[in-house]
């Protein structure tokens, strides 16, 4: 066999290597570690999962027309960093092992346990999230840790009714990574730090009052107790009411939020799906025009170096036709190469309208507060950062702790669209 047949034979080789698609397994279906005997209550920590960064590339910001080459489409990007932090919490909360898991501003962070996420990578195929958690006490139980997985397909598939998140395995994942660092802990530090959650929650509303209970090293960054307040104190009897106030706040915002990311479920579902195929089909495309190029041009160059031994006129020009053959073949597929890419900007470009599509379901969310209704737009985030202002003004009239004036509407939230109760 001379070198020519053989590259021949390699070349069809390749190219049909090209064309096959291999499907893969489906993936296991994995479960948070259950709670298997009744956790006492003064041993349960509550979760404060931060929104998440959506890890939006600063050269995107500064230019929108990569979002199609880079697969990441802010307004997309926001509204998951909202939803995978709702879904963690989702995951937390059915375990057993957590007292309340709750969704907060990055602002808050007088819980037991908080948790911030970034995504680094999310479509309807890949989901990679960077996390952090820390206890009250400041101290580090996951630093910046990367949890990622392939998207479970059946998730997909029309008429699924398992309820799971394709990327339910990730959640999982964070679930007991969180579950295995409170394991580590002793009963009495557990204790220590509810002691500080609540003490550090006093001092963010009474920091004259409570600030002598509580020490920060200036090093470590880690908070410890100097002494507790009596079990009679008032001060601390207001507090915790207000405390208790603040999460059935949050909680009542929690559930606009939830609300919200049920309506955003099946148009998510459906972006994540047809994202996936965008994906593997564009995927597909790439490595075929890589193939089909590469071969052209291996082809090209085959024809070029066919030696020219022939003696014979006959012999010489079966070697011109073979060569001239190779050559056109080459060019061919070189053209066909060039033909497949621009099918992948096709694909791009299908992604990019299906965004546009699916930022219009990010509604604001129309809240109730003492009887005002508010419309917060912007960012979830900022949404909930008007609710604070807002709370923090309401206990402060109610304790005294400033001179009772008129409400005003919290700082900002005119220009966050905020309106008089009974406004259209």
């Amino acid at each position: 066999m001379n070198a020519t047949t053989r590259f021949t034979l390699l070349a069809a080789a390749a190219l049909v290597a090209a064309g096959c698609v291999k499907e893969t397994r489906p993936l296991p279906v994995l479960q948070a570690t259950q709670a298997t005997t009744e956790i006492p209550d003064a041993q349960l920590l509550d979760v404060g999962v931060h929104i998440f960064d959506p890890g939006i590339p600063k050269q995107l910001e500064e230019n929108p027309d990569l979002a199609p080459k880079l697969l990441i489409y802010p307004e997309i990007r926001r509204a998951e960093a909202r939803f995978a932090a709702m879904q963690l919490r989702d995951t937390l909360e059915g375990t057993g092992h957590w007292g309340t898991a709750r969704v907060v501003p990055a602002s808050v962070t007088s819980f037991d346990v908080t948790v911030d996420g970034r995504i680094v990578e999310s479509n309807g195929k890949y989901l990679t999230l960077e996390i952090t958690a820390t206890d009250a006490t400041g101290r580090v139980w996951i630093r910046k840790q990367e949890f990622e997985g392939l998207a479970d397909t059946r998730a997909y598939k029309d008429g699924y009714s398992a309820g799971r998140d394709p990327f339910e395995n990730v959640y999982v994942h964070i679930a007991n990574a969180l579950l295995e660092a409170r394991g580590k802990l002793p009963p009495a530090e557990v204790a220590n730090i509810r002691r500080v959650s609540e003490l550090r929650f006093a001092v963010d509303f009474a920091p004259v009052a409570f600030g002598q209970y509580l020490e920060q090293d200036r090093r470590s960054g880690q908070y410890r107790v100097l002494r507790l307040p009596a079990d009679d104190d008032v001060m601390l009897g207001r507090i915790r009411q207000i405390r208790d106030r603040d999460y059935g706040m949050i909680d009542t915002v929690s559930e606009n939020y939830a609300a919200f990311s049920e309506r955003l479920e099946e148009p998510y579902t459906y972006w994540r799906r047809f994202t996936y195929d965008e994906i593997v089909a564009a995927e597909k495309v790439k490595q075929q025009a890589r193939n089909r190029m590469l071969m052209g041009a291996a082809a090209i160059a085959a024809a070029v170096m066919v030696p020219d031994s022939c003696n014979s006129s006959s012999c010489a020009r079966m070697a011109d036709y073979a060569r001239y053959g190779a050559m056109a073949g080459g060019v061919a597929g070189v053209i066909s190469g060039y033909r497949k890419r621009e099918e992948a900007k096709i694909h791009e470009e299908t992604l990019k309208e299906m965004s546009g599509s699916f930022e219009s379901e990010a509604a604001p969310l129309i809240v109730d507060v003492e009887g005002r209704t508010l419309r917060l737009t912007g960012t979830a985030e900022e949404q909930y950062a008007e609710w604070r202002k807002l709370l923090h003004e309401l206990y402060k009239e109610e304790t005294g702790l400033v001179p009772v004036a008129p409400l005003a509407p919290a700082a900002g939230a005119a220009a966050q669209g905020a309106r008089p109760a009974g406004a259209g």
